[in-house]
This record gives C-alpha cells, sequence and structure tokens, in this order.
C-alpha cells in the first residue's frame, strides 16, 4: 500500500482551497441531482431509464462525481492527518458511510476555519 504524505502547505495552498470549494459545489450538486432524480422516478411511477438517458446521466453525473472524490480524499487527508483524537478519527470513519452528506459539511464547517487560520499564520511565519 502506498502512502503520500501531503504537507500543510499543500492541503491549505489557496490552489487547494480554490479547488475544494469547487468540488464541495459538485458534491452538493450532485446530492441534489440523485434527490431530484429518485423523486422524479418515483413520481413518474418509472423505475428503469431508457439507454440514451442513461447515458446522459453518466456523462452528466461526471463532473459532479470526480470533484466529489477528490472533495473525499482532501477532506480525509486534512481530517486524518493532522493530528486529533484517535475517538474523532473513528468519528469520520463511522460517518464516512454517508459520504455526500458529510464532506461538504466537514468542508465547510471544520476545513475553511482552519484554512483561514493558516492563511493568516503563513505570513507571521514568513517574517519570523
Amino acid at each position: 500500500m502506498m502512502h503520500f504524505y501531503i504537507s500543510r502547505g499543500w492541503l491549505f495552498s489557496r490552489t487547494a482551497q480554490r479547488v475544494y470549494l469547487v468540488c464541495a459545489i459538485l458534491d452538493l450538486a450532485m446530492l441534489a441531482t440523485r434527490m431530484g432524480i429518485i423523486a422524479a422516478t418515483i413520481t413518474a411511477g418509472v423505475f428503469t431509464f431508457p439507454p440514451e438517458t442513461v447515458l446522459i446521466l453518466r456523462v452528466l453525473l461526471l463532473p459532479e462525481v470526480v470533484g466529489t472524490a477528490i472533495l473525499g480524499v482532501g477532506m480525509s487527508y486534512c481530517w486524518l492527518g493532522l493530528g486529533g483524537s484517535y475517538k474523532k478519527k473513528l468519528l469520520w470513519l463511522l460517518f464516512s458511510g454517508l459520504f455526500l452528506i458529510v464532506l461538504p459539511i466537514y468542508y465547510f464547517v471544520s476545513y475553511r476555519p482552519l484554512a483561514s487560520k493558516a492563511k493568516e499564520q503563513a505570513p507571521m511565519l514568513a517574517t519570523a
């Protein structure tokens, strides 16, 4: 198994913050799309799609899937790599089954404040 070390500089860089913001928005869009598809199929009473519709849905969902995957990897590195107690890490693993909901919540509640603190501390470290 390969283990890649990602430093705090990479994790909280300006580019990473922008990428994670876009990925969090794509994750929320995927959640909304999935709920919309389920609601539409239940309302219409149709539980199978024609092959053309399946192809169109796969193409349209591809950016959302990629964004969710990138956000999942980034937030996992942030959560598991920045210390903290083992109880919190175990809690993350238990809630990771609710992937589409937990990732943007963690991004907006925990990662963004950490990133803003890292940005504030970076000029002080550079001048010291």
